[in-house]
């Protein structure tokens, strides 16, 4: 298996570090296999090493809404860990995946015992809630295409310049319709902006994009 990355491990001591990577039960999931399911007890902590989940929650009309795409180094269903209630959402594989995980309370007193990972741990967990406000700021703010566009190169990977991401989902992502989304994409396409698959989107001209984002991008 690949070795964890992220900032739940960033500045630990190596020590700490192997006895981490040594304790962690790892395992695999299949594309499509839930990691854990909306409203199950938040029964252990998560990291994913490798592959891409989505978080999703049903609505109130029981589609689902995705909340958000997570890759590498993210820890799906944290903050319910640390708050010791359900997971307010389900996380399911997109692609393989595969995790290193602990049971709840034995990350609970890791994270007391060591404040240098309890620091990385609400770390992350802001910059999700600062991310969930960015998004609600662009929803009501801007156009779709540029939403539309912010979306796309947050998620692109810096390596492959991709994502795998349907149309629906960049629609829940960024509050419009599955029509819309398909219209632009095909545009952006056309304009050899970008490539898309049926469950890919990849990153050709990334200046290009940046301009219907209102964003600077270098490559």
């Amino acid at each position: 298996m690949t070795s964890p990355t992220g900032l739940f491990f960033e500045g630990l001591p190596p020590e700490l570090l192997t006895r981490l990577l040594e304790s962690g039960a790892r395992r695999s999931h299949a594309a499509g296999e839930a990691l854990f399911h909306e409203e199950d007890p938040a029964s252990q902590l998560l990291v994913i090493v490798e592959g891409q989940v989505r978080v999703w929650r049903t609505s109130p009309r029981g589609s689902a809404m995705t909340v958000h795409l997570l890759g590498p180094g993210d820890l799906p269903g944290v903050a319910a860990v640390v708050q010791r209630t359900p997971y307010p959402a389900t996380a399911s594989a997109v692609t393989p995946v595969r995790t290193l995980g602990w049971p709840a309370e034995r990350a609970l007193s890791m994270l007391f015992d060591h404040p240098s990972l309890a620091t990385n741990t609400m770390r992350f967990i802001s910059l999700r809630n600062e991310e969930m406000l960015q998004r609600l700021h662009e929803v009501s703010t801007q156009p779709v295409e540029q939403r539309l566009a912010r979306a796309v190169l947050r998620l692109t990977d810096n390596d492959t310049r991709s994502v795998d991401i349907s149309r629906q989902e960049l629609a829940e992502l960024t509050a419009t319709t599955l029509h819309t989304v398909s219209r632009i994409v095909s545009r952006w396409e056309t304009e050899g902006v970008i490539d898309a698959a049926r469950r890919r989107i990849t990153l050709i001209e990334g200046r290009a994009l940046g301009d219907r984002a209102g964003v600077s991008v270098t490559e």
